[in-house]
């Protein structure tokens, strides 16, 4: 700790397969200047943990709860989230022995073009073919067109075998926003898998307003609640085109969405064990009734047991 680095991305330059960086509580930004495509980009082999004070000697002494580390696109003026980061960190082309664990990540903006760049996708982070370990990890206050905390793709469309396959264990997404996929959109064959997982307070203009599942996109859910995520369809999850995603031990509540407040489906299967609707509501708008409270079904077939 004596001789640490003053600056995350100078460790993440330096670093190569077989290191952890060890991360003192505060906020750090992918930049000090103005370029909003700058991000804190993961490495295979790479393990980033956060939660000390500075002063630790082994990685068990880390106390997340009293040094917060918080990783922060808010690089320009403050409280003008225009020129944030388009993502604060990005994971693409990486496997499971990328590692981020214990951090807020926040701030992100993600509010540019969708085509050709990615800017529009993932303010809190973006995959594209990448499949990251993420723990102990809170996306918080992020945006973006696509997918405002975690946005998980596919650019080869077609190809089952490239999609983002990132492993998401005690993970936060609270009081993201975006046009879809308020905390979390899967697109184009990536299926992570989410255990004890949390979405809450995110919000989606159209559909997913906690996660959105796009295009034969089939996560694994353990132990995951939905709770007052709110969007035009599918409030807390929405799984759209041959996206059939397995979920156990979850439950919907207090969410809101014109249809499918708790889920919506259309052209998918989920499967669905031991899952709680509760308190979901199916709110109208001036031009179409509400339909679906708890789930909301369109040319879909979903299993339930013990629902």
């Amino acid at each position: 700790w004596t001789d640490a680095y003053n600056d995350l991305q100078s460790a993440l330059s330096a670093a190569s397969s077989g290191d952890e960086i060890w991360v003192a509580a505060g906020t750090y930004k992918p930049t000090s200047g103005a370029d909003r495509t700058v991000s804190f980009v993961l490495k295979n082999g790479v393990a980033i943990f956060g939660g000390f004070a500075g002063t630790e000697t082994q990685h068990t002494q880390r106390d997340l709860e009293a040094n917060v580390t918080t990783l922060s696109g808010e690089i320009g003026v403050i409280g003008d989230t225009s020129d944030n980061s388009y993502h604060v960190l990005t994971g693409s082309n990486t496997d499971n022995s990328a590692i981020l664990d214990g951090f807020t990540v926040t701030d992100g903006n993600a509010d540019g073009d969708i085509y050709p760049s990615n800017n529009g996708r993932g303010g809190g982070m973006f995959n594209d073919h990448g499949s990251p370990s993420i723990k102990n990890v809170t996306f918080s206050g992020n945006s973006a067109n696509l997918g405002g905390g975690l946005y998980n793709y596919n650019s080869q469309g077609a190809d089952p075998y490239l999609g983002s396959n990132p492993i998401l264990t005690d993970v936060t997404f609270v009081n993201n926003s975006a046009v879809e996929g308020g905390g979390m959109e899967n697109s184009d064959y990536s299926s992570p898998t989410l255990i004890n997982v949390t979405f809450s307070g995110n919000t989606a203009d159209r559909g997913g307003g906690g996660l959105l599942n796009l295009n034969y996109c089939s996560p694994s859910l353990t132990n995951v609640t939905f709770s007052g995520d709110t969007a035009d369809w599918g409030g807390g999850m929405g799984n759209w085109n041959g996206s059939h995603p397995s979920l156990t031990n979850v439950t919907f509540s207090n969410n809101l969405a014109e249809w499918g407040a708790g889920m919506g489906n259309d052209r998918s299967n989920p499967t669905l064990t031991n899952v709680i609707f509760s308190h979901n509501t199916a709110v109208s708008s001036t031009a179409n009734p509400p339909s679906g409270g708890g789930m909301f079904n369109t040319a879909s077939s979903p299993n339930l047991m013990n629902v």
